[in-house]
């Protein structure tokens, strides 16, 4: 029995108009029990380094063979729609981009006859690719009973493409969605922040305490705010109520920095305070781009690094590097793009790049030649995008305990008290996590052997600290890695 029986349910926060079902083994604690494998007999083992939460997860791996590994059938009714939700992530995810493993809900009638999937209340697919995701990251499939259903069965299977895994998973859950609700609205206007379970939310917090970093060392955190520029001629209020929050704690934070914000001649007051949290150590100011620019081509969205030409990258690149020593006397040392979209363009802009020497949320097959640091989707500042969600939080970290590092997107510009309450929460529990806060500049010195992949432990720290420590990729463009396939980000900006 997994030390979360509701996490076995729900997987996740339960939204309202959902309907937890008992998936049986859900979380392997029990082995195989209740799950048919055919096709081959070592494609699915269950082991303790698979698991996320518990003590056992499932690593599916094998050579080009067809097999497949069902869950015992749960009873549905025609025309209600079912929700699936499982976790998934890759120790060798750098070595090989395809898991080529997929999964399926598969409806069938009384005599036991598959039955296609009609369309979901929500826009989700009862099919899912599965991708060797570097973090845990979680996944959220949808369809609706069609006429004539009986039961529901969750299948893992090859694709018949290649090797399979290897592919960790966990945690998978079911629920039936009622009546879904109108999105709500905050008073004053915007979104709240989202609900969730409180008993659930205490069970993850006993699941860390219980085992914190799952026999590896606390992880690394860089706290990476978007969007700073100047404010008339000075700095916001937000954003200097974090520089104080930061400095009561005695934490080091990054802000990422849009070029045309800073071009003005009349912003005295911030380039002095700018360099003055600069030379002070407390706080990384790094290139976020020069215009922060989007435009569509026909239905296409190309973006400031991720569509447009080689020629527009370079500029754009050069620009901004070349405002920071004009206007801040120092250069970038990291590079996180606006929208996090990146393409080929833009690994060769970097390459020939000489200031940039870390590369947030890029790309680690094509690194460039500079640290790549790695998203993880499910441990982030803000769930959906411009909301801090510290449930949301703790539940993706719960899932990636051992983890190296984490880099922590938001943006302070949006905070509201609401949304500052639930970033200082997470700031909180992250020291209480005995975690180290650091630039991502920090990360320069270490090699490129391994992209900092984020479970190598093969990184920097490697060749600084003799203590070794321990989920939605594009071919050509890198936008939110993964987003097609995770439930897990919404909303627009970056």
């Amino acid at each position: 029995m997994k030390l979360l029986p509701l996490l076995m349910l729900v997987g996740g926060s339960l939204a309202a108009g959902e309907i937890p079902l008992p998936l049986p083994n859900g979380g392997f604690e029990n082995g195989l029990d209740s799950w048919k494998l055919e096709g081959s007999a070592t494609a699915a083992t269950v082991a303790p380094d698979a698991a996320m939460l518990g003590k056992n997860g499932l690593r599916m791996q094998s050579e080009p063979a067809r097999f497949s590994l069902t869950s015992a059938a749960v009873p549905v009714t025609p025309g209600k729609t079912y929700k699936l939700n499982f976790w998934a992530g890759s120790p060798k995810a750098l070595e090989q981009p395809q898991s080529n493993l997929d999964a399926k809900l598969v409806f069938r009638s009384a005599d036991g006859k598959e039955i296609a999937a009609a369309p979901a209340k929500i826009r989700k697919w009862p099919v899912a690719m599965i991708a060797n995701n570097f973090f845990n990251e979680e996944y959220t499939m949808a369809g609706a009973a069609p006429e004539g259903a009986a039961t529901l069965e969750v299948r893992l299977s090859s694709s018949g493409k290649g090797p399979v895994g290897p592919v960790n998973l966990d945690d998978f859950s079911l629920a039936e969605l009622d009546d879904i609700p109108d999105p709500q609205i905050a008073e004053g206007g915007g979104h709240p922040v989202p609900s969730f379970d409180p008993q659930l939310l205490k069970n993850l917090e006993d699941e860390i305490k219980a085992d914190p970093y799952r026999g590896k060392q606390p992880p690394r955190i860089v706290i990476k705010l978007d969007d700073f520029g100047a404010a008339g001629s000075g700095v916001h209020a937000r954003w200097k109520k974090v520089a104080d929050y930061a400095a009561s704690k005695g934490i080091k934070v990054t802000f990422g920095i849009i070029a045309t914000r800073i071009q003005n001649e009349n912003i005295a007051d911030f380039v002095a305070w700018t360099k003055q949290q600069h030379d002070s150590g407390r706080i990384e100011f790094w290139n976020h781009g020069y215009d922060h620019a989007e435009r569509m081509d026909g239905k296409k969205r190309i973006m400031e690094f991720g569509g447009e030409p080689y020629e527009h990258q370079k500029q754009h690149m050069t620009d901004a590097n070349k405002l920071a020593r004009e206007k801040l006397g120092f250069p970038y040392v990291s590079f996180g793009a606006p929208f996090n979209a990146t393409d080929e363009n833009t690994a060769k802009v970097l390459a020939e790049d000489q200031d940039i020497k870390v590369w947030m949320y890029g790309d680690p097959r094509n690194p460039a030649g500079k640290k790549v640091l790695i998203r993880c989707g499910a441990v982030t500042l803000e769930t959906p995008t411009l909301i801090p969600n510290y449930a949301a939080f703790v539940e993706g970290y719960a899932h990636n305990r051992g983890a190296e590092y984490f880099v922590l997107q938001g943006h302070p510009a949006g905070w509201g008290d609401d949304r500052w309450e639930q970033f200082t929460k997470i700031v909180e529990f992250l020291i209480s996590q005995k975690a180290e806060f650091v630039f991502a500049s920090d990360f320069a010195g270490s090699p490129d052997r391994s992209a900092s992949h984020p479970r190598s432990r093969l990184g920097w720290r490697d060749t600084h600290d003799p203590a070794k420590r321990r989920g939605k990729g594009k071919a050509i463009l890198i936008a939110d890695s993964m987003r097609g396939s995770l439930d897990r980000k919404a909303g627009a900006e970056e």
